[in-house]
């Protein structure tokens, strides 16, 4: 069963509409990307709830813990596309069944917040770097040129992650530097950084041998485009470089007069 801990009191009578406008004040649901469904996911704006639960994303053990008439509020939407068919013995309707059962509602903050208040936690408050500022989806910024194998060594250590990937850009190819020592030697200076999936941001990045963009989800086919392009990369992984939605958003709500209990969801990944 998945822990929930955090709370002081139960806020009683808390309106769905209220949060919602909190929420849609701090970090406008207009704002997010097109394929994005942010909002009200499952439930009423006119439901009442006895407490709130904040998750990155809501999991099946979340599901089953989570008590009749609370208001989840999650990073991750549950339902991301139209569900010509409602099947409660498959994802995402098994889980959606339950809430709707309990009489929760489900109101999720994703790529809108990204752009207003994550990345610029995770690389300001995170990674410490804390004179970067935002360039559209981007936190951008300069380092002093260093090795990209001891920058990617400082973000796992950064972000507690137990693996890292990097992915060095071509440019040392026509040099003929091939060797692994050399490879290691590769220095870059000027960073990129996107939580989440973000290689789709890749044609946003003016090549350069010093270019690194840090972000995660990078399939194969996103390390040989950046590659050819001059681009290194570092995969960070998504849920490390997600993770602090849930401090971030149960500050605001403090800040507002609520209490929020965290939902301690893990990374689905296990590493052998």
């Amino acid at each position: 069963m998945a822990h929930l801990a955090g709370l002081s009191h139960l806020e009683q009578g808390i309106r769905v509409k209220d949060i919602y406008e909190l929420c849609d004040s701090i970090s406008p649901f207009h704002t997010q990307q097109s394929w994005d469904n942010s909002g009200l996911n499952i439930g009423s704006l006119d439901s009442v709830c006895e407490q709130i639960v904040v998750c990155l994303e809501v999991s099946m053990p979340l599901a089953h813990a989570l008590k009749p008439n609370t208001l989840v509020i999650s990073h991750h939407p549950l339902l991301f596309r139209p569900i010509n068919t409602f099947d409660t013995q498959s994802y995402p309707c098994n889980i959606a069944a339950i809430l709707v059962r309990k009489n929760c509602t489900l109101l999720s903050l994703h790529t809108h917040f990204d752009i207003s208040h994550l990345n610029a936690y995770l690389t300001h408050n995170v990674l410490q770097w804390r004179d970067f500022v935002q360039d559209n989806f981007f936190m951008y910024g300069t380092l002093p040129p260093q090795p990209l194998h001891k920058l990617a060594q400082y973000v796992r250590t950064k972000l507690n992650s137990e693996h890292i990937s990097y992915v060095v850009g071509d440019d040392v190819a026509h040099l003929g530097v091939d060797s692994i020592q050399n490879l290691k030697a590769h220095k870059v200076s000027e960073i990129y950084v996107v939580c989440g999936s973000g290689c789709s941001l890749l044609s946003h990045i003016k090549p350069s041998a010093e270019v690194c963009f840090i972000t995660s989800d990078v399939k194969h086919h996103d390390a040989m485009i950046a590659k050819s392009m001059g681009i290194s990369l570092i995969d960070m992984g998504h849920y490390e470089s997600e993770k602090y939605f849930v401090e971030i958003f149960k500050s605001i709500l403090q800040n507002a007069g609520y209490n929020a209990i965290i939902a301690d969801c893990k990374n689905p990944f296990c590493v052998c």
